[in-house]
């Protein structure tokens, strides 16, 4: 230990020694209106050298254009520095020749008398440049050349001349299609916004590979290509059909609190989509939630009509609760699609609400036949990765309608007319935590508005697809919004294990004003096979003061096949 010891004693200071710091020194001190604190030690010349790249970089973004390292010398263990900062210039005056006025102006946020008084901030004029460049290459220039060559330097200003090589102008000659892609080729023209014979658009074109990923039909077998020519640019892109029509089959076991017996409910959704090759869908979901109740909704909608931007939307949906009332509903729309898988929608909603031999022996009198005329607006997003099994992206569905009503309530011969107001909301946000592991943050809100609600108007909520934790549709609300925080560990591309809670907050103001905040929790696994996706979950629900008992559990099953 002792000989150790004498061994670090006697080789510590040559250690010390051998960090010989060096040492920096400025000819002038006006460096300290670019640099306040001036770094006095260094371990390198090479350190020396990168500091004072930094400082000339900083002077010239504060508009010192002029400024340079002259000299740098070192004697001894100092590098002495003589740093010329120039004359700072706060304004640059850049002309414009008449032939690429036009240009100038076509440009977002830019035209001659902004480039006149244009302050000189190299970043500023860089972006400048930049944006000029880019309406090029957006209208049909995809070789051109933006810069400025300065003509004078005085009285702190730049004057400088612009020039633009615009290059020579490029159409979409040809867009060839390579691949098993079962879609018309108009159908992926509108969905790309592009068309032979085209100007040459980077934006639109280095977009592609994301409005694919939209395409729910469709996938990207490898990055597309352009082929410049003399006659221009011939585009192929890689495509192949995705199965995404589907069967969904979802069965529930729930208690019965009367009987004590469990019962049975059925959920069967088919959709087709593309089956024409048109990106067109069909939709057909029948439910049967409630003994003796039925829920039927029809929906078709086909876009692009006339190779336009617009689409047809329709939907009819019937419910009959036993032998209580029968609510029809028909919705007529018109979609208007942007661009990455949105739509905006404008509609007319057509409801009808009968009353049944029943409703006179219901318990409650606060029913009503009802007829309703509604205008809304509505605006659909989806960017999920992976639409069986997403682990990132996002989904937006709202629409909001307003219109007349008329109503005449049980036991009434006089009808009344009102205003009343409805709206629906749902996003549902996929954060990828890791690779495997995903975060689902959604929200689901309802509302409706009338002077006067009745019972058979009421949006119905709980199960598996809103509020888990309860029998399907038995909770009833005026307004409701509910929340679920779920996390999901990614097994596979088409499986997952997931835990959830979801909270829900609701009013019912059809007769008595009641609200509550019931919530569920619980957990399940979905898993992919050869003939579709499986899931089952099991969940606790509460509400009100009500203790949560295991006996109430719910356990779903599900079963969703592409075809």
């Amino acid at each position: 230990m002792i000989r150790l010891l004498t061994l670090l004693v006697l080789f510590l200071p040559f250690y010390f020694f051998g960090q010989k710091n060096l040492y920096l020194s400025f000819n002038d001190q006006k460096i300290k209106s670019i640099q306040r604190k001036i770094k006095k030690t260094f371990e390198s010349k090479q350190e020396i050298a990168e500091y004072l790249n930094k400082i000339r970089y900083k002077a010239i973004k504060k508009g010192y254009v002029l400024a340079s390292i002259d000299t740098l010398y070192y004697s001894n263990d100092t590098a002495y520095v003589r740093f010329y900062l120039g004359e700072v210039f706060k304004r640059i005056e850049i002309k414009v020749n008449k032939n690429d006025q036009n240009i100038v102006r076509g440009t977002p946020r830019i035209n001659e008398r902004f480039l006149s008084k244009l302050p000189f901030k190299p970043r500023e004029v860089k972006d400048v440049l930049l944006r000029l460049n880019e309406y090029l290459n957006e209208n049909g220039y995809p070789f051109s050349k933006v810069y400025l060559k300065i003509d004078t330097l005085k009285e702190h200003v730049s004057y400088a001349q612009l020039h633009i090589e615009k290059g020579p102008f490029i159409t979409l000659k040809e867009i060839h299609i390579r691949g098993e892609s079962k879609v018309r080729e108009k159908y992926i023209f509108n969905a790309l916004s592009i068309k032979e014979g085209d100007p040459y658009n980077e934006s639109i074109l280095s977009n592609i590979s994301s409005k694919i990923d939209q395409i729910q039909f469709v996938k990207e077998i490898k990055p597309h290509e352009i082929l410049f020519t003399p006659e221009g640019a011939d585009l192929y892109l890689y495509l192949e059909s995705v199965p995404v029509s589907l069967i969904n089959g979802i069965v529930g076991l729930q208690p019965n609190p009367i009987t004590e017996k469990t019962t049975v409910t059925g959920d069967v959704r088919l959709k087709l989509l593309n089956i024409v090759k048109r990106g067109e869908e069909l939709k057909i979901n029948w439910k049967s939630l409630q003994p003796k109740t039925q829920e039927l909704n029809l929906g078709f909608n086909f876009p692009f009509l006339f190779n336009t931007p617009f689409g047809i939307d329709t939907e009819f949906d019937l419910y009959k609760q036993d032998s209580t009332f029968l609510t029809t509903n028909l919705q007529l729309g018109i979609r208007y699609f942007l661009t990455g898988g949105s739509y905006l929608k404008a509609f007319y909603t057509a409801e009808n609400s009968n009353l049944l031999s029943g409703a006179n022996n219901s318990l409650s009198n606060n029913f009503s036949t009802v007829s309703s005329n509604r205008y809304g607006l509505g605006i659909v997003h989806n960017n999920l990765d992976y639409l069986p099994n997403p682990s990132k992206g996002l989904t937006i569905d709202m629409d909001a309608s307003v219109g007349n009503r008329k109503s005449r309530p049980i036991q009434s011969d006089s009808t009344t007319n009102a205003t009343v107001f409805k709206a629906e909301f749902h996003i549902a946000y996929y954060v990828p935590i890791t690779p495997r592991n995903v975060l689902k943050l959604a929200n689901t809100t309802q509302s409706y508005y009338a002077p006067r609600i009745y019972e058979n108007e009421l949006f119905r909520f709980g199960g598996l697809k809103h509020q888990r934790g309860f029998n399907e549709e038995v909770l009833f609300a005026t307004t409701t919004s509910t929340f679920t925080l779920e996390y999901r560990f990614l097994v596979d591309k088409n499986s997952h294990a997931f835990a959830f809670f979801d909270q829900s907050f609701y009013e019912n103001n059809a007769k008595d004003y009641t609200q509550d905040q019931p919530f569920g929790f619980g957990a399940g696994f979905s898993f992919g096979t050869n003939l579709g996706i499986f899931s089952i979950s099991y969940a606790l629900g509460k509400q009100f003061n009500n203790d949560i008992q295991l006996r109430d559990g719910k356990v779903h099953f599900g079963y969703i096949a592409y075809f």
